[in-house]
């Protein structure tokens, strides 16, 4: 549990909503994938963070650094430490 609880850090983004999502770096979601971004909008951690707060039937995101891929899941199962990605949850 204290490996979580490193890298959490919580950013609010009032230009879309006000709700909240924590961002955790150096980990990845595994779980229901509801889409995968890769237009250039999506293709930094601002932007799939923009999009998951969007999405009302979205849980969280994960993004990959190395490829600039989005994605976004329905539901999540777990969230492991996985170096090059960044994740968020609501």
């Amino acid at each position: 549990m204290k490996k979580l609880l490193l890298g959490l850090s919580v950013i609010t983004l009032p230009s879309i909503t006000s709700a909240q999502i924590a961002i955790q770096d150096g980990y990845a979601i595994q779980g229901k994938i509801f889409a995968v971004k890769t237009a250039k909008k999506y293709s930094s951690v601002e932007g799939c963070s923009k999009i998951a707060l969007a999405k009302n039937s979205v849980e969280g995101f994960t993004f990959e650094s190395k490829s600039q891929k989005c994605t976004l899941y329905k539901t999540i199962r777990t969230i492991k430490s996985k170096k090059g990605f960044v994740s968020g949850t609501k």
